[in-house]
Formats: C-alpha cells, sequence, structure tokens
C-alpha cells in the first residue's frame, strides 16, 4: 500500500527525540496491550515522557550512534519513526502511532532504514521485535529465528522474538 501523500520520510533531528518518545508511547499503548501485562507497557512506555529519555534519544541521533527516520504529516507533526544502530546491525524498531495504522507508513520507513543500512555496508539486520510486531516483520522479510527476553529499566523482563533479515546488495 502506497504511503499517504500527505506524510513524507525525513530524517529524524536531534530535536524530534521528544515527539518521536510520544509516538514510541502511543504506538505501544495502542498495539501491545493485548500481548503484554499491564506492568511491562509501563515499564518499556513510561508516562510522562521523562526529560532524561528525550535528551538521552536526542544525543544518539545526534551522535549518528541511532540512525532514525521520521513520517511527517502536514499538521500533525511525528505520526512514526523507525531507527537502526549501524554498529551493531541492530534494528530498533518501526512504530507509528495508531491512529496511523495500516497505511503503508511502517513500510516505508523500514524500506528506507533498510536502504540506510545497506549504505552503510551492513549485510543484515538483526532485532528483538515485540510479540504484537512478528506478523508486520515477517511480512517484510524478517525471519524468526528464537524467542527471547528484552530486559526493561527496573528488570522486568518482555517476551521478544530474535529476528533476522538479510539485506539485498545495492
Amino acid at each position: 500500500m502506497p504511503m499517504p501523500s500527505n506524510i513524507r520520510l525525513d530524517t529524524a533531528r536531534p530535536d524530534d527525540a521528544e515527539a518521536i518518545l510520544a509516538v514510541h508511547r502511543a504506538a505501544i499503548r495502542g498495539t501491545a496491550v493485548g500481548f503484554y501485562a499491564p506492568e511491562i507497557i509501563d515499564a518499556w512506555a513510561p508516562l510522562p515522557v521523562r526529560p532524561e529519555h528525550v535528551d538521552a534519544l536526542a544525543l544518539r541521533v545526534e551522535n549518528g550512534i541511532e540512525e532514525a527516520v521520521v513520517a511527517r504529516r502536514r499538521g500533525a507533526g511525528i505520526v512514526g519513526f523507525g531507527s537502526f544502530v549501524p554498529g551493531r546491525r541492530e534494528l530498533r524498531a518501526v512504530y507509528v502511532r495508531p491512529d496511523y495504522g495500516r497505511m503503508g507508513i511502517g513500510a516505508a520507513m523500514l524500506a528506507a532504514l533498510e536502504l540506510r543500512a545497506r549504505k552503510y555496508g551492513l549485510k543484515e539486520l538483526v532485532m528483538d521485535a515485540s510479540l504484537n510486531a512478528e506478523a508486520f516483520y515477517l511480512r517484510h522479510g524478517f525471519v524468526t529465528e528464537r524467542t527471547g527476553e528484552h530486559l526493561l529499566s527496573g528488570g522486568l523482563r518482555m517476551a521478544c522474538l530474535r529476528m533476522r533479515k538479510p539485506l539485498a546488495g545495492r
């Protein structure tokens, strides 16, 4: 499905960090609640967005540690984002606000991230995907390798799936 024409993809900037984290919280709280217990949701997507989380993300983006793409809608700001860590071949995730889901935004951001990863010379992306996101990543060529756990702040363990996708040549 092609992305709506009033949405454009951009490289994330450090000053996008707060809006990115707001989308992150909205996506998790809107799509993962049927897959995880409330205490996992609260640890994974704490509210309100904390200034130290905003600062940490802004620094990772500014320093190039994390490469991020945002989907901007005129008049609505950031409605989605995705990121990867080139030094670890790690796709962090793709998140879209629930009210913008199933419009092709996530697929477009994932394609843009894969293109950027290839420009870094990466031959594959690996990730720990949430249970609710497995079907999305499978549709886009990822393979589930095994189940696992992701350690959240506060020590809670969240079930996840280790996934991998080889990247085609340039």
